[in-house]
């Protein structure tokens, strides 16, 4: 029923997991600009091309679909963060601000916050094991389950 609270991240996994939840507040940024590459652009320049150098076949439309895909990719991860962040509970969005987002350290978290360490670590954990799940990192039991 609940196997992602079963599954134990790997060390890999883990920091891939919190790279994500660092870069949370970020990314509707990082989701702004590169959209605003792919707005068009109003004014027309006249470039000279220089003879095309071999390996560089990508011409603008190519390079457009791909920021366009990159875009997609981001707006699909931001949301199943949104929902983690979203649904988490008030405990799992302190971590979440106090330990991925203003960085502080775990100990500072703990005692700052009256949480028992030993329940600050269970509770970061499964965090970590929700957001992973969210973001199909370190699915190797969500494979098995849908099979």
């Amino acid at each position: 029923m609940l196997t992602y609270l079963d599954r134990t991240l790997s060390k890999k996994d883990k920091r891939k997991v919190a790279r994500y939840m660092k870069e949370y507040n970020n990314m509707k940024a990082i989701i702004k600009s590169k959209e605003l590459k792919l707005s068009p652009k109003l004014t027309s320049t006249i470039q000279e091309s220089p003879v095309q150098e071999s390996g560089n076949n990508t011409s603008e439309p190519e390079k457009l679909a791909i920021l366009s895909s990159e875009v997609d990719e981001l707006r699909n991860i931001r949301m199943r963060l949104d929902a983690a962040y979203h649904y988490a509970k008030p405990l799992h969005k302190l971590i979440w601000d106090e330990c991925f987002i203003d960085d502080r350290m775990d100990a500072d978290i703990y005692y700052g916050n009256d949480i028992p360490k030993r329940t600050y670590y269970r509770e970061k954990n499964i965090l970590m094991s929700v957001v992973a799940e969210c973001l199909e990192i370190g699915t190797n039991m969500h494979h098995e389950r849908t099979k």
